[in-house]
Order: structure tokens, then sequence, then C-alpha cells
């Protein structure tokens, strides 16, 4: 039997002082201040929720996206003289992040997948690491499906990787993915038995966004593991889902919650041996019976390019600043 604890966080993370409000007509601050007196407080936090999650025995468990809060600056853009500090936070926070996670995976030999925004080769990415018990990175995913906000400066990920830990296969869905349904199930297909997905929301409003999850989690047949900030009364709260869409842990509007759940992976998504489809196909399993129901010839429509959404020019980026300044915009 492959059982595991699957665990999610829900961080209550600070409101960050007005003074590192990038969208102020004025705003001037220093990276390492921001690193120092802002920025160290929400890696902090999502640490020693972590730790809370390796007490309770948790085997694997997730952040949510941005643990270390740099997406607050991605509105100002530009050079660094005209206050574009996003690509300096990414090169302070990265390095941090990943020696604190690395340390909280080896004092308790648990999975973590950890997300946060990181700077390589020049580019900004939006990913997830995979952290194995041991501490060490097995690999990353690239947020691939990028919201309007994201475009400003972050580059989209080309790959849709299935990670084999020590106890099974899992795929990572972040934030914005979840609203396109063709990612999850190339996960599923993949052979993804648990799909991590660390989020900011639901991207629409919660008993919709809620039902989104449960049914990604039915379609491709995989536990969803989420983790989101905590907003008292807003869309999304951390929770593990199985592969039925049922939910089994709930964080609720609790903040600063670690929830989990035990599950064992090896009990298959079986319906009764006396159900027509099972007699008739043979299959009782429903996964591999729908791997083999399936008609790939018939969906084409959905690998048609699709036309690239414009990024705002810096003209218009600049309007977009100054109704953010006065509240007619919000990031």
């Amino acid at each position: 039997m492959r059982k595991i604890r699957l665990g999610a966080i829900q961080p209550h993370y600070p409101s960050l002082p007005p003074e590192y409000n990038c969208v102020r007509e004025n705003f001037s601050a220093d990276p390492q201040e921001i690193f120092e007196k802002a920025l160290i407080p929400y890696i902090e936090l999502t640490a020693g929720l972590l730790e809370q999650a390796g007490e309770a025995g948790c085997g694997a468990v997730t952040t949510c996206e941005d643990l270390c809060g740099t997406a607050a600056f991605l509105a100002r853009t530009g050079t660094r003289e005209e206050g574009n500090l996003f690509p300096d936070l990414l090169e302070l926070t990265a390095p941090y992040v990943e020696e604190r996670i690395a340390g909280i995976a080896r004092r308790y030999q648990m999975n973590i997948i950890a997300c946060y925004n990181r700077r390589e080769g020049g580019k900004n990415y939006n990913q997830a690491a995979v952290f194995n018990r041991e501490g060490g990175i097995v690999g990353s995913y690239r947020k691939t499906h990028l919201p309007p906000n994201e475009m400003w400066q972050v580059e989209a990920g080309t790959e849709l990787p299935v990670f084999d830990l020590d106890f099974g296969r899992v795929g990572v869905s972040i934030c914005y993915d979840m609203m396109f349904p063709e990612m999850c199930q190339s996960l599923s297909l993949k052979g993804a038995e648990v799909v991590f997905h660390p989020t900011a929301g639901y991207g629409w409003y919660d008993s919709i966004g809620e039902a989104t999850l449960r049914t990604r989690a039915n379609d491709g047949d995989f536990y969803l593991v989420t983790a989101k900030n905590y907003i008292w009364n807003a869309a999304g709260h951390s929770s593990v889902i199985d592969y039925w869409g049922q939910v089994l842990a709930d964080a609720g509007f609790y903040e600063n919650a670690v929830v989990f759940q035990d599950v064992d992976l090896d009990i298959p998504k079986t319906q009764p041996e006396w159900f027509y489809p099972s007699q008739v196909s043979g299959f009782a399993g429903i996964h591999p019976r729908k791997l083999r129901e399936r008609q790939p010839h018939l969906y084409g429509e959905l690998t048609k390019p699709a036309e690239p959404l414009a990024v705002p020019t810096p003209e218009e980026q600049a309007v977009l600043l100054e109704k953010m300044r006065d509240g007619r915009c919000h990031w």
C-alpha cells in the first residue's frame, strides 16, 4: 500500500508597509531593505507552517503561490532607475527560500512543493520547485498559463512535466493554470496520481471555483491538493480533494492553518463489478477504461494555435499604473 499524508498550508501574509508600495508615484526603495524587512517575514511565515506540516507527519505538502511576496512588485515595469525592483528581488529571495525549504524537507523527511518567482537566464518565471525528502530539488514546473498582469514581467513555461517521487507520480498546476482543463488532462494522461495546486485564488467566484477544483480532480482521476493564502470570506481556501471530486479536508477561512489527509494511492478508482460498464468492458477501474475510450482524433480543435494576448505597451502600462494609484484599478 502506498499510503501518504498529503498536506497544504494556508498562511495569512502581512500587508506590505505603504512605503514599499511600488505603484506610488515617487516609489523608491532599496531592494535589500525590502527583502529583509518585508519579504523575509513572508518566507518565514510559510516556513513555520511547513514545519507544522512536518510535525503532523505529512509526507508531501505544498505552499501557496508566490510564497516570497514578490508578485506585489510586478506592476512597476521599466528599468531599475524607473523603480522596477522585481528582477532584483527575485535574485535576493530565490537562494534564501531554497536553502530554507531544503532544510525543512531534510529535517522532517518530507516532500515539499514550493512556489515562488525565480529569475534564470535573464528571464523571470513563476515556478514551483519540487523538493524531495533529502532536500534536493528533483525538478521544477514553470507556470504555463499567465494571467494578463503577470505577462508584464513573467515568462510563460513551455512544458508540463510530471515528477516521480518516492510515493508516486505528481504534477503541478499553478493558480491560473487551473482555468484550463486541457492542462490537468495532460497531467492525467502522463500518469499524475496527485496534482499540487499552489494558488492565489480561484480565478472566479467562490462556489464555482471549488466546483472547478472538484471537477478537475474527478475528470483527471487524481488527488488535488490546493494551497491558498488566507483571506477571510474571499475566493479560495486550502484543501485536499480525492479522485471522485470529494473534499476530504478543508482549511475553511482559518488563518495560518495546515490541512492534511491520509490517502492510499493503491486504492483504485473503481465502479462496482456488477455495474454494466464494468461488466461489458471488463474494466472496473475508471481511469484505465477512459484511456481506452478516448477519441483523440476528434480533439484537434484543442491543439489549434491560439491568438496571442497583446501585452500593454509602456504607455498603456503607465495609464494602468495611474489608475492603480487612485483606486480605479486593482492589481
